[in-house]
């Protein structure tokens, strides 16, 4: 629609001018246009130095209100297992796997159905971090999943990462400050903790992250 309102509004000066040149009287026009030129540098110089002032104001405010903005702040996070690669998406809390091994390897989680995760839950039923993954996924996405008779088990949780593990569990990237992994782990905290229906085990990895990464960086 606003493509077509160019065209059109082109044509109508177009056949305006043509008109004028026809008729002789396209030469006061020009006079017109001339002696409003400078009217029209100013107002555009003004416009552009107005733009100039607001992304100023708005980076001032940003710097200011403190570190970074939303638009880089980090959308996504990863937990990588034996079994499975998962993602947690910050914006929705929502979150999906690859599984890396198995007979259901290279599937995503979102696509199987709910018989298929309760056959790949005891595939993987060795292997804690992986089971605890999946299980945190079933709390999020299937909803009374227990109710097919699949007993929760508790098995123990590694907290035990390295730095690279840590950063991907936050979102953030190699020169990450102190104040970006306060505010990335503020950030996640949020939408998996416990309290507010999320999982224990990904609190805790989410608070493991945070800690191995004070502790590395100070």
């Amino acid at each position: 629609m606003k493509q077509f309102f160019s065209i059109y509004f082109a044509t109508l000066i177009g056949l305006s001018l043509l008109f004028l040149g026809i008729t002789g009287r396209l030469h006061p026009v020009f006079a017109l246009l001339g002696a409003a030129l400078p009217f029209l540098m100013r107002t555009v110089g003004l416009l552009t130095r107005g733009a100039q002032f607001a992304a100023l104001l708005q980076a001032f405010r940003g710097s200011v209100l403190g570190g970074s903005s939303t638009v880089n702040a980090p959308q996504s996070s990863e937990i990588r297992s034996r079994f499975i690669h998962m993602v947690l998406f910050h914006d929705t809390g929502m979150m999906d796997g690859t599984i890396l091994e198995g007979q259901f390897i290279d599937e995503k989680l979102s696509q199987l159905e709910l018989t298929q995760l309760y056959e790949l839950l005891n595939e993987i039923g060795q292997d804690a971090d992986s089971y605890n993954l999946l299980t945190a996924y079933l709390d999020r996405e299937h909803e009374g999943w227990q109710a097919g008779g699949h007993e929760k088990k508790t098995p123990p949780i590694n907290e035990d990462m390295t730095e690279k593990q840590a950063l991907d569990i936050l979102g953030l990237n190699d020169n990450a400050s102190r104040d970006d992994i306060i505010q990335a782990h503020r950030r996640m905290i949020q939408k998996v903790h416990p309290d507010r229906g999320g999982s224990t085990y990904l609190a805790i990895k989410i608070n493991a992250a945070k800690e191995t990464l004070i502790q590395i960086r100070g």
